[in-house]
């Protein structure tokens, strides 16, 4: 038997991923420490991208394109500081991004996943780097929406595979 992954499952991965990290992070809002989650939506999303680079007979411009985005998501694990930071909100509208300027029509999901990190990024700077630590509930209550925003983009995403 052999399987066939195609984008429709790699999308159904993202999914996961973003159903994994909303679960963390209604569990950071309740009081408990669910960390592994993330790690595990930080993993699952960075292999999905190694295999949409690595997907057989795409054209090269996609593979260095998701290979890229790969890349900014290991920079943001392995940096430090607010670079580390800014590199993890870029990974989701990156691929948005991409799957946008490919024809698919995920417009309105692309500028929610945007604005979403743009504003749980500033909470988080203000939080870590201001010395406003009071903003650190409302920090987790945008990861938690963010997190809701991959998921909505994730599902726009599948359903148009299963279209196709």
């Amino acid at each position: 038997m052999k399987l066939k992954f195609t984008h429709k499952t790699w999308y159904f991965f993202l999914l996961a991923a973003a159903a994994m990290s909303m679960l963390g992070g209604f569990a950071v809002l309740g009081g408990m420490d669910f960390s592994f989650l993330e790690m595990a939506a930080f993993c699952i999303t960075g292999i999905t991208l190694l295999f949409l680079a690595a997907e057989k007979g795409s054209p090269a411009k996609d593979k260095r394109n998701y290979f890229g985005l790969f890349v900014v998501l290991m920079l943001s694990y392995m940096g430090r500081g607010w670079a580390a930071y800014i590199c993890s909100a870029l990974v989701w509208p990156g691929l948005l991004g991409y799957e946008y300027q490919k024809g698919r029509p995920i417009q309105r999901q692309l500028q929610l996943v945007g604005a979403a990190e743009v504003l749980h990024l500033l909470f988080v700077l203000l939080t870590v780097y201001g010395g406003m630590a009071g903003l650190s509930f409302w920090a987790n209550l945008l990861w938690v929406l963010l997190a809701c925003a991959r998921g909505w983009a994730a599902l726009s995403l599948y359903k148009m595979q299963e279209d196709a």
